[in-house]
């Protein structure tokens, strides 16, 4: 990584590999409880030292979170990882990275969209094709619902 910048790394295969600072402030950008926004860095400093007692300042995620320092301590990272409920090795391994990448999306959409466990329970005890079904209307909603906003985009007038 060079200096400020959070974008994924390239390796000689041509596979992204997401920096410290893209995974540090995904977690931030997302991992947040229903019903309010990301926590704020003072939050995050008091939340890991009660849950920790290590005392990380918030100029520390600051600069983790914009790549202005990027060699924390092992300490650092455990407590941040304790944090955000991942494991630590989704700071170094890029495998474990996109598995939680791929977990924290899932939730995220539940959380914004309403999806309750109930909901959840009641759609696991359909059968695996009703499973389908509900599966493929949501998609094709989806799609639809794409194609009426490239309509109403196509369709406005340019000033």
């Amino acid at each position: 990584m060079v200096g400020g910048d959070t974008t994924p790394e390239r390796r000689d295969d041509a596979v992204a590999v997401p920096s410290l600072a893209h995974k540090v402030d995904y977690l931030f950008r997302r991992m947040h409880p229903d019903g309010r926004g990301p926590y704020s860095l003072q939050e995050a400093t008091v939340a890991i030292e009660e849950l920790t007692g290590e005392k990380v300042s918030h100029n520390t995620l600051w600069k983790l979170r914009t790549g202005k320092h990027d060699n924390p301590t092992k300490r650092v990272l455990e407590a941040l990882a304790t944090f955000f409920g991942v494991p630590p090795s989704y700071f170094f391994d890029d495998e474990v990275f996109r598995a939680v990448e791929e977990q924290i999306e899932l939730l995220t959409v539940l959380r914004d969209t309403g999806v309750r466990s109930a909901h959840l329970r009641n759609f696991l005890r359909l059968s695996p094709e009703a499973q389908q079904m509900v599966g493929e209307l949501i998609e094709s909603t989806a799609r639809l619902e794409q194609r009426s906003r490239q309509n109403d985009t196509d369709s406005s007038p340019s000033n």
